[in-house]
């Protein structure tokens, strides 16, 4: 199984983002969606789980939660705009309701700042930015490959 990652467009999708995410199964998007048109957009390609970010409004803020908790053979991944780290009351939270407990990816956005990096046994997973360049920070997306019991890979992927 292969998961796309994106986050921040700020109703902007680079046309990179289509070939990277080509035969995708799913894609998670960790707001600052900016429309329901790059919603409508991405799902031409695979079906698409989303969470609002700061600059999002309605309808963006009525259809998608704030957190997001979902698992995909075998993996946890929660998701959230804003991260403010692993303790954050509200991933804890969100965290006791998975059957095992066990988080293996925290997806988030905001920074525009790709980085994937591993605390613990969590893997912390910020795609960057795949709207328009801003300020002097490379277009990213991420990309998970899940190869079953609870094997995975995830990656960043520049689109410049």
């Amino acid at each position: 199984m292969k998961i796309g990652v994106i986050s921040d467009n700020h109703g902007y999708i680079h046309p990179g983002v289509f070939a990277q995410f080509s035969g995708v199964d799913q894609i998670l998007h960790a707001g600052d969606i900016g429309g329901r048109d790059i919603i409508t957009s991405l799902e031409t390609i695979a079906p698409v789980q989303a969470v609002y970010g700061n600059i999002d409004t309605f309808p963006i803020v009525s259809d998608y939660p704030e957190i997001l908790r979902a698992e995909f053979e075998g993996v946890t991944i929660c998701m959230t705009h804003i991260f403010d780290g692993l303790s954050d009351p509200r991933i804890q939270q969100e965290m006791q309701h998975s059957p095992n407990q066990k988080l293996d990816i925290m997806i988030f956005g905001h920074s525009h700042q790709a980085r994937l990096e591993k605390e613990g046994d969590t893997y912390l997973m910020n795609p960057g930015a795949a709207g328009k360049r801003r300020f002097s920070l490379r277009i990213s997306v991420g990309l998970i490959t899940i190869s079953g019991d609870g094997r995975f890979i995830p990656e960043i992927i520049y689109l410049d």
